[in-house]
């Protein structure tokens, strides 16, 4: 404390403009409180909690369903897929394996972002998890989480970026393995063959098993086929992707452009390549993806000298390995 405590707080530059407020403006006498906005709240808490227990439910009820979807070109398609499940504790058992496996990869996936934003002192939120119809897909269009503070350094940038591909990979792996592992030979023709990514490939081929498309549906690796897709589509190398996260870190933001405009006009020749060769019009939706992340312009850093040192280069590396061994340019067939 000094002398000039009892002076009037003078928050202005120029104290000769003071006489020149406008009276219903106030000074401060003394340090102002302002609001502090609570990380975690009730209901922001309640938020997050539904939301995944609702994505829960429809990534149950997914795996319930999609190994059966087949019942559903029959007369009675929707009354015996009703009734097959209510009769048996095999497509419930089917469902949480697939639930409990898929939830633990994506939300590693976002924990690992949310822990490294809260190691560099980035608010973040809690993820948010998006339940989506099962009937028509696998029952969640997958989870994020708001950053809502700015990424002042290379490092930090770097660390959260990597950090969900990496958390999520880790638990991707033993999934894949036990999925594989477990998996039956496929008795009965598809419509729709799941393609393996190189980590199945690499899997197989490690432990003698056959190959992927002669194996059947079970809902553990095809848990872990979607958590390889995700993590995949993910370290694309554009925009605020974390791919792009980790290429602006180290490359900065002239290369960072660039290497998004090559990668885009990759995603456009697998784009019509897949659909020509596969029969598959999803890679258009890599294109549709690829083409907003092209106009998000990516922020800039305060703190673009900082060096990353020789770690986070082999983390670069082991990231750019993940991608390979996740990333499908074709993830099905269509027969």
């Amino acid at each position: 404390m000094n002398a000039h405590q009892s002076e009037p707080y003078q928050p202005y530059l120029f104290p000769e403009l003071q006489p020149l407020l406008p009276a219903a403006i106030t000074v401060a006498t003394g340090p102002i409180s302002l609001p502090v906005e609570r990380e975690f709240t009730f209901w922001r808490v309640l938020v997050h909690l539904t939301l995944f227990l609702a994505t829960a439910v429809t990534t149950t009820l997914a795996g319930m369903i999609f190994p059966l979807i087949g019942l559903l070109e029959e007369p009675d398609g929707i009354a015996l897929l009703a009734r097959y499940m209510l009769s048996s504790p095999v497509p419930l058992i089917n469902g949480i394996a697939f639930s409990f496996t898929l939830l633990i990869i994506l939300g590693a996936h976002e924990l690992g972002h949310y822990f490294a934003c809260r190691y560099y002192k980035v608010k973040a939120s809690l993820p948010y998890f998006i339940p989506f119809l099962p009937g028509i897909g696998i029952g969640t269009l997958g989870a994020f989480i708001r950053i809502r503070s700015a990424i002042r350094s290379r490092r930090a940038l770097f660390d959260i970026g990597i950090a969900g591909p990496l958390a999520g990979f880790i638990f991707a792996v033993p999934a894949s393995l036990i999925g594989l592992l477990f998996a039956q030979i496929k008795t009965t023709e598809a419509t729709i063959d799941f393609n393996a990514p190189l980590l199945f490939t690499l899997i197989n081929k490690a432990f003698s098993l056959p190959p992927f498309d002669a194996m059947q549906w079970n809902p553990i690796w095809f848990a872990a086929w979607v958590g390889l897709l995700a993590t995949g589509l993910n370290l694309i190398p554009v925009g605020q992707l974390d791919g792009g996260h980790i290429v602006y870190s180290i490359f900065g933001h002239r290369a960072h452009r660039l290497i998004a405009l090559l990668t885009f006009s990759a995603a456009i020749v697998i784009a019509f390549f897949g659909y020509w060769r596969y029969n598959w019009a999803g890679g258009f939706i890599y294109v549709a993806l690829l083409t907003v992340m092209m106009f998000v312009r990516h922020p800039s850093l305060p703190d673009a000298a900082e060096p990353l040192g020789r770690g986070r280069q082999i983390l670069a590396l082991i990231a750019l390995l993940v991608f390979i061994v996740s990333f499908m340019p074709v993830p099905v067939s269509i027969s």
